[in-house]
């Protein structure tokens, strides 16, 4: 028998093609076992915008704190009922007398995902490790209250010598100053739990997720962990699609296609509260992410001119914009402190829309009507939204004669500029680092943050003062709150800044989303999160795929 050319050529194609088919037969069953839950399918999660890395210490973005999140835990986690901090990976915890130290018991039925117990020397070996690979400044403002951080920074020691190992359940974390704020810090992730001796990127959490895949960062599949410490998750997996188009995502949502929708366009949202189908669906309510304009106090006309700062806080209709812009997805502010944090005071007069008191404050400040004040410049990072907004502010002030130059920059160089604290006036975000009062009141006013957080370059030695004395209260939450809420009332008195709103979850979940409970941080507890059984009729193939046009 001849064993031609073609003959060979024919059965290596067949082989090839076998080989092929059983792995696409066997990456489809295993992706099946992964995916497997209720009703045969994953929880699925469409998320806007970009994801470069789930290590700890390298989240910068929402999306990629919201993934990572079902993956690593800290000691506590942050309870908006009582508005204070809870037990995770942590049993209890206490400060000493003096509040210079805080000693942490861990609780003993912890396991990172590859079967390893957790101890204090994981945590020690995490925080160590994170604090010398962040890549945000505003991470390692975290640890500088601990004694040893700077040393660590600066090469002077191979280790942060105030976290102490005690014992494998019990860690200690000796500061430098009392820092009653530190147990709300434990929140952030740069304060989040991993194995730093397990190899694999990113390391194993003790999260109630774990991630089996990972498309180019665009398609992320994260199965169950059946060794958390809590329970078995209720979901078996969740499958996450990484957007760069708002309104794909939004599409792929009204489609059936995603369970979870983390950002809806602001133009559809008023679509959305009037639609039958989707307003039982849509959530929103406020998050720890506020929007202002910074006054520099070292720069004309801002320095000394307090009733200048004040008429221009006066003159701006929030609402308006809100409305107008915003898609009402923000809510209007009128001081520091936001709303979902305890000491939020609903009572704060703060400044409101009052032209008739802006003209008024404007004259006394020696700019009647705007005369003899030279255009102000905002300053503010390239983005059609930010460009929208200010546009409106520059209408309405002019309305008082006030003329303003916007100056767009480029991120990166716009960032460089505020820490400079070189900018006159200026576009502001701030996300809290951590849900407490502490996180806007100290990082944004006391002068040690000046170039740091502090943009505005603001001095009060009164200011700093209270700050201090409410990190040095450890006894009684109530006074702490005390010394911060008459921190605020200086500091808007100041108006160092002109506050204009505060954020709001703007999302849409799926009609078979059970348990779902996102907070003011923005991020899900992805424990709970269920996804009802189908009925017969869908068991049997037969649903309604009719959308809803919105």
């Amino acid at each position: 028998m001849y064993f031609t050319f073609k003959k060979a050529a024919l059965i290596g194609s067949l082989i090839g093609f076998v080989i092929l088919l059983a792995l696409v037969i066997h990456n489809y069953y295993n992706k099946a076992v992964y995916t497997a839950n209720l009703d045969s399918r994953p929880f699925t999660v469409g998320v806007v915008g970009a994801i470069r890395s789930l290590e700890p210490a390298k989240l910068s973005s929402h999306e990629e704190r919201l993934v990572a999140s079902a993956m690593y835990e800290g000691l506590v986690y942050y309870d908006e009922t009582s508005e204070s901090v809870k037990p995770l990976l942590a049993k209890s915890w206490k400060y000493s007398a003096d509040g210079k130290s805080l000693t942490v018991k861990l609780k003993n039925n912890v396991k990172f995902y590859n079967g390893k117990g957790l101890t204090a020397h994981d945590v020690k070996a995490s925080w160590e490790k994170n604090f010398s690979t962040a890549e945000e400044q505003a991470s390692l403002n975290l640890f500088f209250s601990i004694e040893g951080s700077n040393e660590r920074l600066y090469g002077k020691s191979s280790e942060i010598s105030g976290i102490q190992v005690i014992d494998n359940d019990t860690i200690k974390i000796k500061f430098s100053k009392s820092n009653a704020a530190f147990i709300y810090m434990l929140t952030n992730p740069i304060f989040w739990i991993f194995d730093c001796e397990d190899k694999a990127v990113p390391a194993p959490g003790t999260g109630p997720y774990i991630l089996k895949e990972n498309k180019d960062n665009k398609e992320l599949l994260l199965v169950r962990n059946d060794k958390y410490h809590q329970g078995v998750p209720r979901l078996t997996a969740i499958d996450v699609t990484v957007f760069n188009d708002e309104y794909q995502a939004f599409g792929d949502y009204k489609t059936g296609k995603l369970d979870y929708l983390d950002r809806v366009p602001l133009k559809e949202i008023k679509n959305i509260k009037n639609s039958d189908k989707y307003k039982k669906l849509y959530i929103e309510k406020p998050v720890l992410d506020t929007y202002a304009i910074g006054f520099n106090f070292n720069k004309e006309p801002f320095a000394g001119n307090y009733l200048l700062r004040r008429a221009l806080n006066y003159a701006i209709d929030r609402n308006a914009i809100i409305e107008e812009i915003m898609g009402g997805a923000y809510w209007p502010s009128k001081g520091v402190i936001p709303i979902g944090v305890a000491g939020y005071n609903r009572e704060m007069p703060g400044y409101t829309y009052d032209p008739e008191k802006a003209k008024e404050l404007l004259k006394e400040a020696g700019y009647s009507m705007g005369v003899g004040l030279a255009p102000l410049v905002i300053s503010y990072n390239e983005d059609e939204g930010h460009r929208l907004v200010l546009e409106s502010v520059s209408q309405q002030l002019a309305q008082l004669g006030v003329q303003v130059q916007l100056q767009p920059m480029d991120w990166d160089y716009f960032k460089k500029q505020l820490a400079k604290t070189d900018l006159s006036c200026f576009r502001l975000e701030w996300f809290a680092d951590y849900p407490d009062a502490d996180s806007f009141l100290y990082s944004l006013f006391h002068s040690s943050q000046a170039g740091v957080s502090n943009f505005f370059g603001y001095l009060n030695p009164q200011v700093d003062k209270i700050l201090e004395a409410s990190r040095e209260e450890i006894r009684s939450q109530q006074e702490r709150l005390k010394l911060m809420n008459r921190a605020e009332e200086i500091i808007v008195d100041d108006a160092p800044c002109l506050w204009l709103f505060q954020k709001r979850t703007n999302i849409l979940i799926g009609d078979r989303v059970n348990s779902f409970n996102v907070n003011c941080m923005r991020l899900i507890d992805w424990y709970r999160v269920e996804l009802l059984k189908p009925s017969a009729e869908e068991k049997a193939g037969v649903s309604d795929t009719k959308t809803d046009e919105i």
